[in-house]
């Protein structure tokens, strides 16, 4: 990898670990990592005020690293990337890994009544 090509993927990785550097878009990047979540959902998870989660939410998409998903009026957020996977796995297994130390909570199912 030539210094150029080096510089720039030194510069995307500083970025995203400055949107990790914060505890709360960790949390909320733990449970997107565990599968596709609204923001009811992170709100009650995070246990942060919806505008909190929003902000936070907002960051994250501006930063490239959630994808959103619309459907009708509600708002669904996912890992935008691979990339951002294998970072909060690799962070999960070295800090969460473990008897009980942290897990995220399970998606719950998004059948429509029929």
């Amino acid at each position: 990898m030539n210094l150029a090509a080096m510089e720039r993927a030194a510069g995307e990785a500083a970025g995203l670990m400055r949107a990790l550097a914060n505890e709360h878009r960790l949390m909320i990047l733990c449970q997107l990592a565990a599968g596709e979540r609204g923001v009811g959902e992170l709100v009650e998870a995070a246990g942060l005020s919806q505008s909190a989660v929003s902000q936070h939410l907002a960051r994250l998409r501006a930063e490239g690293i959630v994808a959103t998903r619309r459907d009708a009026q509600a708002i669904f957020y996912s890992l935008a990337s691979d990339r951002v996977r294998r970072m909060i796995e690799t962070l999960y297994a070295l800090y969460c890994a473990g008897p009980a130390r942290c897990r995220p909570a399970p998606v719950p199912s998004r059948r429509k009544a029929s």
